[in-house]
């Protein structure tokens, strides 16, 4: 079974689960990303696969791109889009914040990951 592609978001359709040592993460990516997988990691880890999707987001007078991570322990992380593992940016995540950070590069030869179920 292969995942649907996942389509554009609906106001306060996303969930921030934050407070005390646990923050969240808005990653904005170019629009030429809709429709990848971004993952992250805790710095210094392998990878585990934890990943969400690059999805349009509907905003008051203007559409943007973003992969929302509503729920992380504080510390520092690693993103990167899965299927171009060349290159990654790491970040910090503060307990009871929302973070916010910009993925400005292009990637490399890849191509939109649809998720394969068995």
């Amino acid at each position: 079974m292969v995942e649907a592609p996942v389509g554009s978001s609906r106001t306060a359709s996303v969930m921030a689960d934050v407070g005390g040592d646990i923050g969240a993460l808005i990653l904005y990516v170019p629009a030429t990303l809709s429709g990848f997988e971004i993952e992250i990691r805790r710095a210094g880890r392998d990878w585990d696969g934890t990943h969400t999707a690059v999805r349009e987001r509907h905003l008051p007078g203007r559409i943007i791109w973003a992969a929302f991570f509503g729920s992380l322990p504080a510390g520092r992380y690693e993103v990167r889009i899965r299927s171009d593992v060349t290159r990654s940016m790491e970040l910090q995540i503060d307990g009871g914040e929302v973070a916010e950070a910009e993925w400005r590069r292009e990637p490399v030869a890849a191509t939109p990951l649809r998720v394969t179920a068995t």
